[in-house]
């Protein structure tokens, strides 16, 4: 529960912070969808993370206490290696999107392309 909490939390600073960038920004056009955020975070990686209703992708990454699941999509090397960091400094590269939760209203994930230890 806790998680769900800590998770909750950082979803919605983050999410505050995002749009505050986007109407910022905004030139009253709609999105398109060939747009896209790359992002790369260095941070502390933690798996076997539970939710409920199973609203989670069981991988985050934490960097000045903002949280960011983490989605590997099908590719098992990405997740083992994830499986080996856990609890460490790493460097993750990838996609940034929001997802509609239930529990968590907004949901932040990276689509991660690339995962290494390190950070330092």
């Amino acid at each position: 529960m806790r998680i769900t909490t800590l998770l909750s939390a950082a979803a919605l600073t983050f999410a505050a912070l995002v749009a505050s960038l986007a109407l910022a920004a905004d030139d009253g056009q709609e999105s398109s969808s060939d747009e896209s955020i790359t992002v790369t975070v260095v941070g502390t990686l933690h798996t076997g993370i539970v939710a409920i209703g199973g609203e989670t992708t069981g991988t985050t990454i934490t960097a000045r206490k903002i949280t960011w699941e983490l989605d590997f999509g099908k590719n098992a090397d990405l997740r083992a290696a994830a499986e080996k960091l856990d609890g460490k400094k790493v460097v993750v590269a990838g996609s940034l999107e929001r997802r509609a939760g239930v529990e968590v209203p907004q949901r932040w994930i990276v689509s991660v392309t690339s995962l290494k230890a390190g950070g330092e």
